[in-house]
């Protein structure tokens, strides 16, 4: 018999989830902002950013402030989108998210996509910092966890 968590296709290892969780933990450290990763085999609909977009809206809205950030990543289809709630998005410098996902592209290259995974997450936290700092004084409202779907 298989319960319906087992069913889910666990993408990282569960020393490579816990590095990305360390990694989600310090981008989220004096700031108001909320980050998930979440990383699945292939991408849903073949849009990664309508899938980070979609995803968004299912695991990170809840923000109270639309702090949240989502780096979303389909390692099969070699597909990555970083999607962020109304508080973040706007306040990027030009360029900011494709260097996010720049950092998950080279980390691959060198075969290293968890180290490249953690540079995206620092790159994010470094935002967050910039963008909305401070204590969070509604608290961490995402688990800090690695969705895998």
């Amino acid at each position: 018999m298989q319960w319906p968590w087992q069913r889910v296709k666990r993408v990282l290892t569960p020393q490579e989830e816990a590095r990305l969780v360390e990694a989600i933990r310090r981008a989220e450290q004096g700031n108001r902002g909320e980050v998930l990763v979440h990383v699945e085999r292939r991408c849903v609909g073949g849009n990664a950013l309508a899938r980070a977009m979609a995803l968004f809206e299912k695991l990170v809205r809840q923000t109270a402030a639309d702090t949240g950030v989502i780096l979303y990543v389909a390692v099969e289809d070699r597909k990555v989108a970083v999607y962020a709630g109304r508080g973040v998005h706007g306040a990027a410098m030009p360029g900011f998210w494709e260097s996010v996902v720049e950092a998950v592209a080279e980390g691959s290259k060198r075969g290293e996509p968890v180290s490249g995974l953690e540079v995206a997450v620092e790159r994010i936290g470094g935002l967050l910092r910039t963008v909305i700092p401070g204590e969070d004084v509604a608290g961490n409202e995402l688990p800090d966890r690695v969705s895998q779907g």
